[in-house]
């Protein structure tokens, strides 16, 4: 159920972004209209509002730094994706680094982050003399 809350959760947030960079962008003018602008703003929070929904759902199964390692860095790498495929969003190639390096933090954070506990230090060679 987890993996629904996180789909749902990504899906969301890059909906909300693509409309908050429709509010913003208009081909046809320099300046896009005000009704536009507060159409994309509107839309673009009630979808990101509502996305929070599934975020609990993550909180809930997940510890809170794989959630906000998912949410926060999977948004971002998502989003670029999209603005690249959807509005030809140039990327750096220093950007392109930052970006691997991103989902790099985000598979160590999410999949491989297990807490030290207070044993394991004494294990490690934290050994106090007597």
């Amino acid at each position: 159920m987890v993996y629904v809350h996180i789909v749902m959760f990504l899906t969301f947030q890059i909906i909300a972004n693509l409309f908050f960079k429709w509010g913003a962008s208009n081909p046809a003018a320099v300046h896009c209209s005000l009704a536009q602008e507060y159409w994309g703003f509107i839309l673009g929070n009630i979808v990101g509002v509502t996305s929070i929904i599934f975020m609990i759902g993550m909180y809930k199964a997940l510890p809170a730094a794989s959630v906000v390692a998912i949410g926060t860095g999977g948004t971002f790498l998502l989003v670029q994706i999209v603005m690249y495929l959807l509005y030809r969003e140039r990327l750096s190639l220093t950007a392109i680094g930052g970006i691997m390096l991103i989902f790099a933090g985000i598979m160590l954070v999410a999949f491989c982050n297990r807490p030290v506990a207070a044993d394991d230090s004494a294990a490690a060679g934290n050994h106090s003399s007597k």
